[in-house]
């Protein structure tokens, strides 16, 4: 059975979907580092809040390439 979804071209966004593969790489990165660190570290609590925004930023971006279908 078909999607009765349009589907958007992968060329028409193809920068927007470069930017969410950087934002999950970065995520992984930071989730990676957060934990070789102490769990009450200050370093862990910053490098917490990154991710959390960058996590924001990454549903946003997806969000808008869900909107532009």
């Amino acid at each position: 059975m078909a999607s009765t979804l349009p589907q958007i071209l992968p060329l028409l966004v193809w920068t927007e979907q470069r930017e969410v593969l950087l934002l999950q790489d970065a995520r992984t990165d930071l989730q990676r580092r957060i934990l070789s660190l102490r769990p009450h570290s200050h370093r862990r609590v910053v490098l917490e809040a990154r991710l959390r925004d960058l996590t924001a930023q990454q549903l946003k971006l997806q969000t808008a390439i869900g909107r532009a279908i």
